[in-house]
């Protein structure tokens, strides 16, 4: 399944940044400069991360690339829980994006939950972020896409610390690339406090970046929620305990990486800059109050590879209460009652009857093999 970032979407951010910022920092090389700048911050020079050499400048970036690549990654958790009939129906859904930024979560909220059938949709966003500017250009590119598609978008902002403002009560709490960004100690703080804020149906769903230190710290947090008895962990793990197999050594992480096609201008930001051309990477976490797991199905298996073959088998990893392990099926052993996990993808479940053995799991002919993919629509 490929997923794709409505034009809409990036015409309204856009518009938006040209408000605030004017047309001179959306020029394709003061753009491309910053979007380097920005990226260079995050994965090899961290100590800069909230230092960048022009503020105006990387604001732009993270509006007219950042937040557009990164606005449709929220689809992947929503459609899970949409998926298992677990998003709250209450309208309007009560939102908070928390470090909203220049709205990414949020836009992609309002891009894949208006429906395709009705058109019906109705959203209470508070969008809380430090950066003024920022969240002007958030409020403004909501509303633009709001009136594009006809519905109905309430935007409020606040300006604040994340890791201590005070949440009201809402449906869905999200947080895009937040949790790398604050001391490794307020992390589980803000994740207790968005629970406390979310109904009894809604969720907490946190997106970080796919590099291994960010991804790690994610998984250490998964595993200090179900410690401490905080929520379920809905998705992405059908593993309900701790602690999470990535973590037993030291260069391992668990993340997504799924098909996009980005719009045309951010498309070609990507291109040049080779930044988000590749695919749509990143890790999450969903957290909820009730005890619904993503696949109600026994010996269903998270695939957390790619798949990769040798002569005379089919080979990816799984992950499910039995560990992290790979599995296997030989040639010899393919029947049309399994040929479904050549299927599979990185991101899919597989639930199988066939059981761990040792160092791995053997799909035999005589295996129940179903391929599930939790977040198609």
């Amino acid at each position: 399944m490929t997923w794709v970032v409505p034009v809409e979407l990036e015409d309204a951010v856009y518009a938006s940044a040209r408000d605030v910022l004017g047309d001179a920092p959306l020029g394709t090389s003061a753009l491309l400069k910053a979007i380097k700048d920005r990226s260079a911050r995050y994965t090899s020079d961290r100590d800069r991360l909230s230092a960048p050499a022009d503020r105006k400048a990387d604001l732009a970036a993270r509006a007219a690339f950042f937040t557009v690549a990164d606005a449709i990654k929220i689809a992947i958790p929503l459609c899970e829980l949409a998926g298992r009939n677990a998003l709250p129906a209450r309208r309007p859904l009560r939102i908070i994006d928390v470090g909203a930024g220049c709205g990414a979560m949020s836009l992609g909220i309002v891009s894949t939950l208006v429906s395709d059938a009705t058109g019906e949709a109705a959203f209470e966003i508070l969008a809380i972020d430090h950066d003024v500017d920022a969240l002007r250009i958030a409020a403004g590119a909501l509303r633009d896409l709001a009136a594009k598609k006809d519905i109905v978008v309430g935007v409020t902002t606040r300006v604040a610390d994340v890791a201590a403002t005070a949440l009201p009560q809402a449906d869905l709490v999200v947080m895009g690339t937040v949790l790398n960004e604050l001391p490794a100690e307020a992390r589980l703080d803000l994740l207790r406090r968005a629970l406390a804020a979310t109904a009894p149906d809604g969720a907490v769903i946190a997106i970080e970046p796919a590099l291994k230190d960010t991804s790690r710290a994610l998984h250490e947090l998964r595993d200090a929620v179900i410690a401490d008895k905080l929520a379920t962990i809905f998705a992405p793990c059908t593993r309900t305990l701790a602690p999470c197999p990535m973590l037993e050594t030291a260069d391992d992480w668990c993340h997504e990486d799924r098909d996009v096609t980005l719009p045309p201008r951010t498309a070609e930001l990507a291109r040049i800059t080779h930044l988000r051309d590749s695919g749509l990477k990143f890790s999450y976490l969903v957290l909820r109050h009730d005890a619904a797991p993503l696949v109600d199905s026994a010996g269903a298996w998270r695939v957390v590879s790619a798949p990769f073959s040798a002569k005379g088998k089919q080979e990816l990893f799984g992950c499910s209460n039995a560990g992290r392990v790979p599995l296997r099926l030989l040639k010899r052993n393919r029947t049309e009652a399994n040929r479904a996990f050549e299927r599979a993808r990185r991101g899919d479940v597989i639930v199988t009857d066939a059981e761990r053995a040792e160092d791995r799991v053997e799909i035999l002919a005589t295996s129940r093999l179903e391929r599930r993919e939790p977040a198609r629509r």
